[in-house]
């Protein structure tokens, strides 16, 4: 009897992992056609690569009579982990499978040691390959280099650049002469006066009317030029 029990338990363990195999086949079919895709539009030249977790866990789950499960990623802003929501209408289930990502793209990182407040540009970068889930923020690539940005905090050589360690370089400083225009409709108006703090490219500044004494907020053009509309 206990022979007979044992055959019948692995008859139905079998019949369990042939069940499984449309599963599987119709979440990677989901992948194909829809995940890949998805992100490769999101990031069109990364090199994109999905792995299914647990999968023993598809052994378990009761067949579909409608043979088409219904597949749903739970955190479609994920870089790394997400889970596929597998549903059933009939039987009704549901089930979850974790899934990990690579996202894999070419990125601007440092070649040299870059010190807080220094300019950054080709001379000291360069490019390589970086799973975007290890880094925080935005990466700068070939088609937006980080040129001309400034370091926000000293980086290390091999340092990936990003949203997060960089800054605008500072255009008008403190004390600078810078020329005021005001506009207001067709009208405009050029006046002189002194910033009287630091400010990057479309910050807003205090600038003080070296006519008037008056003190106004203006947002930086140039780096001696600033801008008030009334």
């Amino acid at each position: 009897m206990r022979t007979t029990r044992l055959s019948f338990a692995f008859i139905c363990f079998q019949s369990n992992l042939l069940l499984a195999s449309p599963i599987e086949e119709q979440i990677n079919d989901f992948i194909t056609k829809v995940e890949i895709p998805r992100l490769t539009q999101i990031y069109p030249e990364a090199a994109i690569n999905i792995t299914l977790n647990n999968l023993a866990a598809l052994n378990y789950l009761p067949e579909c009579e409608s043979q088409e499960v219904q597949i749903n990623n739970q955190r479609p802003e994920a870089t790394r982990r997400t889970n596929y929501e597998i549903k059933c209408d009939s039987p009704s289930w549901k089930s979850y499978i974790p899934v990990t990502q690579t996202i894999t793209i070419e990125a601007i990182k440092t070649t040299v040691p870059i010190n807080r407040g220094q300019k950054i540009d080709q001379s000291n970068t360069g490019l390589a390959k970086v799973d975007i889930s290890t880094l925080r923020g935005q990466v700068f690539g070939k088609k937006n280099p980080p040129y001309g940005l400034v370091a926000s905090r000293n980086l290390r050589i091999n340092t990936f650049i990003t949203d997060m360690n960089t800054d605008m370089p500072t255009l008008v400083a403190k004390g600078d002469a810078v020329l005021i225009t005001a506009s207001s409709g067709n009208i405009e108006v050029k006046m002189n006066g002194v910033a009287l703090e630091n400010g990057t490219k479309g910050q807003q500044i205090r600038v003080k009317n070296s006519s008037s004494n008056r003190i106004i907020y203006a947002k930086v053009v140039t780096d001696s030029e600033v801008l008030v509309n009334y």
